[in-house]
């Protein structure tokens, strides 16, 4: 399995944003922090997202000794370096080598990255234990209104459209009219949706691919 690391000047450039993906195991997060204070960097905030044995992080850091952005080359280097290891940890995969993005774009909203992260790092594939009310997907054709119609039951909780939206959104898909009910407990979505370049959905496979990767993008912020 990969493992990453990207450190990215934020736009303010009064913080350094690293990103990180790989194995999930007890004790990773102390390990990163462990590193960074070494390094000489203050967290000013940290998120990090689970899912299937997989972890991503998405963390603020500054320079301790200025209180601004870590912009040293050689530094920052090292930085990636050393937390590319420890996200690799004793892992007998070959993994290929930690990249380093320096962006000056706007930045993106850290849930939203961090659902992309484990979507690119193919975390709906891993399944492990399932939750006792798991979220059920359906996606049908509508071959007279010329649409894909994906439907969603699953148990309710906050920022649950913000999940499944930004999970078609990311796989290309664009929704055309959606419904959202909610009761006690359930939640039940459906949503017309066509790809970016105005088709339906057109094969199993295609169809399989978004079942899984909108229960993985419910799953990952739902507490065992």
């Amino acid at each position: 399995m990969k493992s990453s690391a990207s450190l990215i000047p934020s736009k303010d450039h009064t913080s350094t944003t690293i990103e990180l993906t790989g194995n999930d195991r007890p004790g990773l997060l102390s390990e990163l922090s462990a590193v960074l204070a070494d390094m000489g960097c203050n967290v000013i905030n940290a998120e990090i997202w689970t899912h299937n044995a997989r972890a991503a992080t998405v963390i603020h850091i500054t320079d301790r000794s200025t209180g601004h952005a870590i912009e040293d080359p050689d530094r920052l280097s090292t930085i990636k370096e050393l937390l590319f290891n420890v996200m690799k940890g004793d892992s007998d995969f070959k993994t290929p080598s930690a990249r380093m993005f320096v962006s000056t774009s706007r930045e993106t909203h850290t849930d939203r990255r961090l659902h992309q992260m484990l979507l690119a790092d193919r975390d709906f594939e891993r399944h492990n234990d399932k939750f006792s009310m798991e979220p059920h997907v359906t996606v049908l054709d509508c071959s007279d209104r010329d649409y894909t119609v994906v439907t969603i039951r699953c148990l309710d909780r906050p920022k649950l459209l913000f999940d499944t939206v930004c999970c078609l959104t990311d796989m290309e898909y664009v929704v055309f009219h959606g419904t959202v009910i909610t009761g006690r407990l359930e939640a039940y979505q459906e949503y017309y949706i066509r790809h970016v370049d105005g088709f339906p959905i057109s094969s199993e496979a295609e169809q399989q691919r978004v079942m899984e990767c909108l229960e993985a993008a419910i799953e990952r912020r739902t507490t065992q």
